[in-house]
């Protein structure tokens, strides 16, 4: 059984937990949930990246979260990784959802 899908599992249902504003507090001040988020940024699956990156956007809408994710250890280092990939990832992602 491939490792993909659970990947795409586990990062859709951080990002659905972070949709609700209710959650995005407690998500950031989770021991493993905003270390395991960044891994997914650097995920060969441009979907887990996609969905991890909605997460990211859904968890710094809360104010009081961004000081904590701009310190995670990675954080900033995979979202300049994201931006300079960025071509080769929506090129990939679009022709993974054909």
């Amino acid at each position: 059984m491939s490792r993909e899908p659970d990947a795409l599992a586990v990062v859709n249902q951080l990002r659905d937990l972070a949709a609700d504003p209710m959650n995005r507090r407690a998500i950031v001040q989770d021991q493993g949930c905003l270390p395991g988020l960044i891994l997914f940024l650097d995920h060969p699956n441009p979907q887990v990246v996609y969905s991890a990156l909605l997460a990211v956007r859904y968890l710094a809408e809360c104010h009081q979260n961004r000081e904590k994710m701009k310190g995670e250890l990675g954080m900033m280092l995979s979202l300049q990784n994201v931006m300079q990939n960025r071509l080769g990832y929506v090129s990939q992602f679009c022709t993974s959802r054909d």
